[in-house]
């Protein structure tokens, strides 16, 4: 059963007057600002095996060894936000292959590029927030996300497992995620794609890769197996708690609407509004987020308009924010500390919200 959404010619009506604004102010803005994601696409690699190889260099002192494999956890995420999201929408190179062949950087830091990409642009970027559809926020039933979602007794005392769940996400995705994306037949991604053989040669192609050259390579170079599997570990941990800040905070609060379809697959309202009622933005604007993060905290000018490059989000986020106002759309807009709380109240709701005890009568 698909999604469909209500057909609104006023909303659309809407949606084209606020791209035509859009349009007029891009006209305005540098081009040469897109040659920024060049440079990424470059350096940011190049940065990733240089951390690597400093950390081989100075693998016999434990303190550096695990302080640079922290930094390839973060690193592996600056590359996600800034190459890879972007080349999946071809906003970095005018080629469609030149993009597709850029996302293969994620597998070789060790994600799957193909269940990925599909996860990400037939599924969330659709139907973000919708129960049953969102894989980007899909969770292994350790934690409820979907209010309406069926709960198990674990999920009883999430809000508390989150502070040790959530430092495993890269371990889950890079490890487990993709594999259960591939081999069990319940996933979401298998109502909207296909897997060819040639894909699953390269998820282990690909995943062996990457333990091979974090995990192997430094055992056969002398670390003990123990440092190794440490260092892994602190990879994982400092990439995970980073990458929360970034992934959980557009979509996942107690102030976004996680909209339900009725029993023929219908939702109550428009594209143009689900965008609003689902996503909102992170009150932050600086070095760091312009240039490390891709402006990532302008998330909903990319679901808005995905084709437009990230380095015109502020500008773009400008635009739909007064039109927002204008036009009575409820753009929303929270600083980082707030966000991360109504993120928490969500998952603690969910939590109390449980009813194990009901009986039905």
């Amino acid at each position: 059963m698909n999604v469909i959404f209500k057909k609104s010619s006023k909303d659309n009506y809407h949606y084209r007057e606020l791209r035509k604004q859009i349009n007029h102010v891009l006209k305005s803005l540098p081009q040469s600002r897109k040659y920024k994601k060049k440079y990424f696409a470059i350096g940011l690699p190049l940065f990733y095996l240089t951390i690597y190889v400093l950390a081989l260099q100075f693998s016999s002192s434990k303190i550096l060894f695990y302080s640079l494999y922290s930094l390839l956890g973060i690193t592996s995420v600056l590359i996600f936000v800034n190459i890879i999201h972007d080349a999946v929408h071809n906003n970095i190179f005018k080629s469609r292959r030149t993009n597709n062949a850029l996302i293969l950087i994620f597998d070789c830091i060790g994600g799957n590029s193909f269940i990925w990409k599909k996860r990400h642009m037939l599924l969330h970027h659709n139907y973000q927030n919708i129960p049953g559809w969102d894989s980007d926020i899909e969770q292994a039933g350790l934690i409820k996300i979907f209010p309406n979602e069926k709960a198990s007794l674990i999920n009883k005392y999430q809000h508390y497992f989150i502070f040790l769940f959530y430092p495993l996400y890269l371990f889950n995705w890079i490890l487990i995620r993709d594999f259960k994306d591939f081999f069990l037949k319940n996933r979401q991604i298998k109502k909207v794609c296909k897997i060819p053989t040639f894909e699953y040669i390269k998820l282990f192609f690909f995943k062996s890769f990457f333990i091979f050259y974090m995990a192997f390579i430094p055992i056969l170079l002398g670390v003990e197996i123990h440092v190794s599997i440490t260092a892994l570990c602190f990879m994982f941990v400092s990439g995970s708690i980073f990458a929360m800040l970034s992934l959980l905070t557009p979509h996942v609060n107690d102030k976004n609407e996680f909209p339900i379809q009725d029993s023929e697959g219908k939702l109550n309202i428009s594209w143009l509004e689900h965008q609003f009622i689902t996503t909102n933005d992170l009150s932050l604007s600086n070095w760091f987020t312009r240039n490390l993060m891709g402006n990532f905290n302008f998330h909903l000018s990319h679901h808005l308009f995905p084709k437009i490059s990230s380095v015109y989000a502020q500008e773009v986020t400008k635009v739909i924010q007064d039109y927002a106002n204008e036009n009575g759309f409820s753009y929303r807009t929270y600083k980082l500390t707030n966000a991360l709380k109504y993120h928490y109240k969500l998952i603690k709701a969910n939590a109390l919200d449980l009813g194990f005890f009901e009986e039905d009568m």
